[in-house]
């Protein structure tokens, strides 16, 4: 599969999108870390990182998602699911917890 070479402007655009989408999540779990709302800020996330990775590849995500990072100072949350306890069941390295 032949993967799409980004411009600067639509990597920037990237960040702030994801940057909005991560600063939501953490606004909705500070409130309520179990909220049905923190779970659909966190699934937005999860696919903004599904749909970028099938379109960009990896490592654009991955650097993407260093960016956010590096600006905002917040967690990336794992995707995936929850066992009944509302702990992440499996590994996610893009994840910082």
């Amino acid at each position: 599969m032949t993967r799409r070479s980004p411009s600067a402007e639509t990597i920037g655009h990237l960040v702030e999108q994801v940057s909005f989408l991560l600063k939501t999540y953490h606004a909705e779990c500070d409130k309520s870390a179990a909220s049905r709302e923190t779970e659909f800020w966190r699934g937005n996330i999860s696919g903004f990182r599904y749909a970028v990775g099938e379109i960009y590849g990896q490592d654009l995500i991955h650097g993407v998602l260093e960016e956010v990072r590096k600006n905002t100072g917040l967690d990336i949350p794992p995707i995936g699911e929850l066992d009944s306890k509302g702990k992440f069941l499996g590994p996610d390295s893009e994840a910082d917890f």
